[in-house]
């Protein structure tokens, strides 16, 4: 039977130590770091509002079989998620354990249900039992995220980028070596005090091009760096952080923020100083750890995000991140579903036949949008 496991604002000890059952849960399915407690943890702290609650559902023995953490607000409870999420899921042994903790939360009849950022499979179970229920539902895909699959050898995989992409990679390489002295490194960030210098320095990097331009890169904001300061504190501490640079006499030229665990490398954020672009510091990092990635065996090189050109020259396999977005059947949920459906105007008239009256003019009554939670 699915039954909540803890409700949680701040602080959140519910989330957070190895020893807790959602870690033994997530250790025991190899899941991706995005799925587990630290994570949730440093996005709640950075980005929450509302009502923090973890849905689980347990076997008959009590073992914990399956587990979603979700945010309740304003009637809604949606995903703890945003473009800050790679992705998004539920953790679960078995089929069967998804499918009761999807039918437990839908069970609830809360007014709209909105998980974002989830894998097609996952998007499946909850769409079916949000039909089954009676739901309207409105599925759509977010993104469709970049991946190299680790197989064969390195050179191998480099024949198949095709000759004019590999030429260009030469030069380029020729270019740099001739500007200085190159080198490339791999940090876990093990000490705290390296840990910090290493980031100011990565985070520095990111924002020297367009993202600083446009307010987008992590220094910009102070929530957005709390969380991925957060985020690699607790990736180090377990031996999952991966801070790599591509540097010209010890400049910094290219970094990448990136997680690596149970034979998957994840490329969180990446930039390059735009001041030395002809000189190829993003790419030439790219093929730098995509090498790496070969040797060191794992099992895939997740490139995470949308489909972005530049991705795409290295891969054509793609992930889909789906939104399901299940609405209650009821007046209100039939003013949500038919807002995120088919807009304001014709939402505007439902309401007003809801409400039992005669459609006024738009202009003197203007419609105020539901907003997401």
């Amino acid at each position: 039977m699915s039954t909540p496991l803890a409700t949680s604002a701040a602080p959140l000890s519910e989330l957070e130590g190895p020893s807790t059952e959602w870690e033994e849960l997530a250790d025991r399915l190899h899941a991706p770091p995005f799925l587990r407690p630290g994570w949730i943890a440093a996005w709640w702290r950075a980005f929450g509002r509302g009502r923090l609650e973890i849905q689980s559902d347990r076997s008959e023995d009590g073992r914990l079989s399956a587990l979603l953490p979700v945010v309740r607000e304003r009637g809604v409870c949606a995903s703890p998620t945003n473009w800050h999420s790679p992705e998004f899921g539920l953790l679960a042994e078995s089929e069967v354990a998804a499918r009761r903790l999807c039918a437990s939360l839908l069970a609830e009849r809360t007014r709209r249900v909105s998980l974002a950022f989830l894998p097609a499979d996952q998007a499946e179970h909850l769409r079916a039992e949000a039909v089954a229920q009676g739901y309207r539902v409105i599925q759509r895909t977010l993104q469709r995220s970049p991946f190299v699959p680790i197989e064969g050898d390195w050179e191998t995989y480099q024949r198949q980028l095709g000759k004019g992409f590999r030429d260009d990679l030469e030069r380029t390489r020729r270019h740099l070596f001739a500007r200085g002295r190159v080198s490339f490194e791999v940090s876990s960030g093990q000490g705290p005090d390296e840990l910090l210098e290493l980031l100011e320095q990565g985070f520095e990097v990111e924002a020297s091009g367009w993202k600083g331009a446009r307010g987008t890169a992590i220094r910009s904001r102070p929530l957005d760096r709390g969380f991925y300061t957060e985020v690699a504190r607790w990736a180090a501490a377990r031996g999952w952080l991966r801070l790599a640079f591509l540097r010209l006499d010890g400049r910094a030229l290219a970094f990448d923020f990136c997680l690596e665990h149970a034979g998957v490398h994840y490329l969180i954020k990446t930039g390059y100083d735009p001041a030395y672009r002809e000189l190829g510091p993003g790419k030439l990092l790219r093929v730098e750890m995509l090498a790496r990635a070969f040797r060191e065996g794992l099992r895939s090189y997740e490139l995470l995000g949308a489909c972005e050109p530049w991705k795409l020259r290295w891969t054509s396999a793609t992930r889909p991140r789906e939104l399901v977005q299940a609405f209650r059947p009821s007046a209100l949920g039939l003013l949500d579903w038919s807002l995120f459906q088919h807009g304001r105007p014709l939402a505007k008239r439902i309401r007003d036949l809801a409400r039992g009256r005669r459609r006024t003019d738009p202009a003197q009554e203007p419609f105020a949008p539901v907003r997401e939670g």
